[in-house]
C-alpha cells in the first residue's frame, strides 16, 4: 500500500502593498511665481483675444493706442475673456499639487464677525481714501475711470463694463492673489507677513492705468484684503470686499460722470 504524498507547500510570494499615494503639497515661493508668470501669459492672450473681439463688434478706432487702454469696453473684454482661462489654468495647477481646488484656495465662507470686520473695514478704508483725495484737491474718482464708463455707455455696453468691474474682477483678481498667489507665498520663507506685502506690490503693480496717488490707495486696499485672507482663512470674503470697493467706485464714476441724479 502506498503511502499517501505530502501536501506541496505553498511557496507563492504574497502580493506586493500598493504604492503609497504621494502627500498633497503647496507650490511655495519658486513654484508659484513661475505658474504666476504662466498664469500671466495666459491672461495676456485671452486678454488680447477678447480685445480682438471687442474692436470688432463695438466697432473701437484702433489707431490710437492710449485711447485703446482707457477704453471702458476694451477694460471689460480684458476682464470677462480672461476668468475661464485664468480659473482653469489654476483648477489644472491645484491639482498637480494633489489638493481640492475649494481647499487650495480658502473658498470657504467666513465667519460671521470676519465678515462683519471685513466689510466694514473696506468702507472705512474707501472713507479714508476718499476723504485725503479731497483734502489734497484731487478728484475723487481718476480721469481714466470717467473715461471708461463714458466709452461704455457711448457704446451702449454699461452693464458689461459693470459686470467686469464688480463681478468678474474681483473673482478672478482674489483668486489669483489671495487665493494662489498668498497661499504659496506664506508657505515660503516669506511667512504671512511677507505673502501679504509680496501680493500687494504685485497687485498694485497691474494696475499701471492709474497715476501713483491713486495707486497708493490701490496698495492699501490690497494690504487690507491680504490681511483679512490671513485672519479669516476665506478668499470669499475678500472676493465679497472686493466687489464692495468696486461698486461703490462705480457709483462714485457714474455720479461724477453726469450718469446719476440727472
Amino acid at each position: 500500500m502506498s503511502s499517501a504524498e505530502s501536501p506541496v507547500p505553498d511557496i507563492t510570494p504574497p502580493p506586493l502593498p500598493p504604492p503609497a499615494a504621494k502627500p498633497p503639497r503647496v507650490w511655495k515661493f519658486w513654484g508659484t511665481l513661475a505658474w504666476s508668470l504662466l498664469l500671466y501669459g495666459v491672461m495676456t492672450i485671452s486678454a488680447s483675444l477678447g480685445i480682438v473681439l471687442a474692436t470688432l463688434w463695438f466697432d473701437i478706432d484702433i489707431t490710437n493706442p492710449s485711447a485703446l487702454r482707457n477704453d471702458g469696453i476694451v477694460v471689460a473684454a480684458t476682464s470677462t475673456s480672461a476668468i475661464v482661462p485664468v480659473l482653469l489654468v489654476i483648477a489644472l495647477v491645484v491639482r498637480l499639487a494633489r489638493q481640492k481646488f475649494r481647499d487650495y484656495l480658502a473658498l470657504r465662507l467666513p465667519s460671521a464677525r470676519h465678515a462683519v470686520i471685513g466689510l466694514g473695514a473696506t468702507v472705512l478704508l474707501m472713507i479714508l481714501i476718499d476723504t485725503t483725495t479731497a483734502l489734497t484737491g484731487r478728484p475723487i474718482v481718476p480721469d481714466v475711470m470717467i473715461v471708461q464708463v463714458s466709452s461704455a455707455s457711448f457704446h451702449g455696453a454699461l452693464g458689461l463694463f459693470a459686470l467686469a468691474l464688480v463681478v468678474t474682477a474681483p473673482i478672478t483678481e482674489e483668486i489669483v492673489f489671495r487665493g494662489f498667489v498668498y497661499r504659496g507665498f506664506s508657505a515660503s520663507r516669506l511667512g504671512t507677513i511677507g505673502a501679504i506685502a509680496v501680493s500687494s506690490l504685485i497687485f498694485t503693480a497691474i494696475h499701471i492705468q492709474y497715476d501713483l496717488f491713486t495707486l497708493c490707495g490701490v496698495m492699501l486696499l490690497a494690504l487690507l484684503l491680504g490681511t483679512i485672507r490671513a485672519l479669516s482663512g476665506s478668499t470669499v470674503l475678500t472676493i465679497a470686499m472686493h466687489a464692495l470697493n468696486n461698486s461703490v467706485v462705480l457709483i462714485e464714476t457714474l455720479w461724477f460722470a453726469g450718469m446719476l441724479g440727472n
